[in-house]
């Protein structure tokens, strides 16, 4: 059973923060602050695992990796890949995944 939405209501989203107009212009900023600390630690631990994918495939360690993933309805299959473009794939889910979104919402 789920609480009918009131004017004080508000809602986070895991990749971003959907505030009330309303709401108080000191949690907002800090509501925002935080999202973009989130959004930067992302970006930079993706862009880390990025270069390191491109170093270890410059490097030509070799490896075979398989993986198949299905979430949510879609399926992502990369088979004999080597360590570094798995590293790469891995670093810009991160950097998408942890993109930065705030936005303001009107309260039903």
């Amino acid at each position: 059973m789920t609480t009918p939405p009131n004017k004080n209501n508000r809602t986070f989203v895991v990749n971003g923060s959907q505030v009330n107009k309303s709401t108080d212009p000191t949690t907002q900023a800090a509501l925002a602050k935080y999202q973009f600390l989130y959004s930067l630690a992302g970006l930079v631990l993706g862009l880390a695992s990025i270069i390191g994918g491109i170093y270890l495939f410059i490097q030509g360690v070799n490896g075979a990796t398989d993986w198949s993933l299905k979430l949510l309805g879609s399926e992502s299959n990369i088979v004999q890949a080597a360590p570094g473009a798995i590293l790469f794939v891995v670093g810009l889910f991160m950097v998408f995944v942890t993109r930065y979104k705030y936005k303001h919402i009107v309260a039903k």
